[in-house]
């Protein structure tokens, strides 16, 4: 919370901080074409001089520094923008011990008059940051009170009475800080709830979208992923092609290897299928049992071939021991395999239809192969 406090003041400080520069470089012309005596004098157009570079500073680095990143630091603008803040203070309180010796009666009397006026600017710019504002009035504050002692009693009120002033500001400035402390505190705990809620919606409806054993998608998602490939194929006349995989033999899978065994090599089968999968819009999901099935858009009869060939090297790779399959030692799978361009009035079941019935033909023929449903095995 303290990290997000200290870049909305650094925001703050930095956005007005081109104000604060303008307004001091203006003020210091004003004070110096007020009190600079009538005889030329190099030490009043040095200070001058020195206010106008140090106001050009300032409004470069509030300028140049408004837009930085929001997962940065803000300690480093805070501090600097502390730094030109109380370098202002200390040269605005120069200016005071060197115009005032050379003021009398009312002159004095005003200068104290427009140092709490210059108090009272600089307070809305600095209202996050009490250091700087108090960096920047606690230098001009001795100045003064340096300047008044031993002078007339009016002086001396004057300056007390800007003395309360300035501690009244500090009050409101302490509030002001608090006030928005706790608004991020309440901001940042409404933001934390509703990232958690957020996320517990997207685990939900990952929750709604997968198959809580193998976490590939569920027949659902299938089923929509499917009838949303089939109008696009339609309306583009591209094909669509669907792969119905079955994996042989798992009945006596489970029943020599136990239940706890068989879901483990379903498992791990579906992660073989999702690596075979090398386009973001190819989908695999579980179809029931040991039944999967993928959709291909915008693939011909020849690439659903590759990836059914994908998925039969990646199982032989991987050699899931399965000592009761008549087709092999280890794991393995019968695929049908179904290409067409899909038209509009036809139905998603056609597609699913001649997969299946390619997976029949693949059984038939003795497992462990992909069959092109009416063309034949492969």
């Amino acid at each position: 919370m303290q990290l997000q406090v200290n870049t909305e003041n650094a925001r703050y400080l930095l956005n007005n901080g081109r104000l604060v520069a303008i307004m001091t470089a203006v003020y210091s012309l004003i004070w110096w074409g007020l009190f600079t005596p009538h005889y030329q004098s190099n030490s009043h157009m040095l200070w001058l001089v020195f206010m106008l570079v140090l106001s050009a500073a300032f409004y470069f680095f509030a300028r140049y520094q408004t837009d930085f990143s929001s997962d940065a630091q803000p300690s480093s603008q805070l501090t600097r923008y502390f730094s030109l803040a109380t370098s202002s203070g200390v040269l605005w309180g120069v200016g005071i011990l060197l115009f005032m010796p050379e003021l009398v009666g009312a002159e004095r009397l005003l200068l104290v008059v427009l140092v709490g006026a210059l108090l009272s600017l600089v307070v809305v710019p600095n209202l996050l940051s009490i250091r700087s504002f108090n960096g920047f009035s606690i230098p001009i504050l001795l100045a003064l009170l340096v300047s008044v002692v031993g002078g007339e009693k009016t002086e001396l009120v004057a300056f007390l009475v800007l003395l309360v002033c300035w501690a009244q500001l500090n009050i409101v400035l302490r509030r002001a800080e608090t006030l928005v402390k706790d608004n991020f505190s309440e901001g940042a705990l409404n933001r934390v709830k509703a990232l958690e809620l957020e996320d517990s919606h997207a685990i939900m409806r990952r929750q709604s979208e997968r198959d809580s054993l193998t976490g590939l998608y569920n027949r659902a998602v299938f089923e929509q992923t499917l009838s949303l490939h089939w109008r696009l194929s339609s309306r583009a006349n591209t094909s669509l092609s669907l792969l119905l995989i079955d994996v042989d033999f798992f009945k006596p899978y489970n029943d020599h290897y136990g239940h706890v065994a068989g879901d483990q090599c379903l498992t791990m089968v579906a992660n073989l299928f999702t690596e075979a999968l090398q386009r973001e819009d190819d989908i695999v999901a579980r179809y029931g049992g040991e039944e999967f099935v993928m959709v291909l858009p915008n693939t011909d009869t020849k690439g659903a071939l590759q990836v059914a060939a994908r998925v039969r090297t990646l199982l032989a790779e991987a050699q899931l021991r399965h000592e009761y399959s008549a087709a092999a030692s280890y794991v393995t799978v019968s695929i049908g395999v179904s290409c067409l361009i899909p038209v509009a009035q036809q139905s998603t079941k056609e597609i699913v239809d001649k997969a299946d019935k390619a997976l029949y033909r693949a059984k038939q023929l003795g497992r462990n192969q992909a069959v092109v449903a009416a063309r034949g095995e492969v």
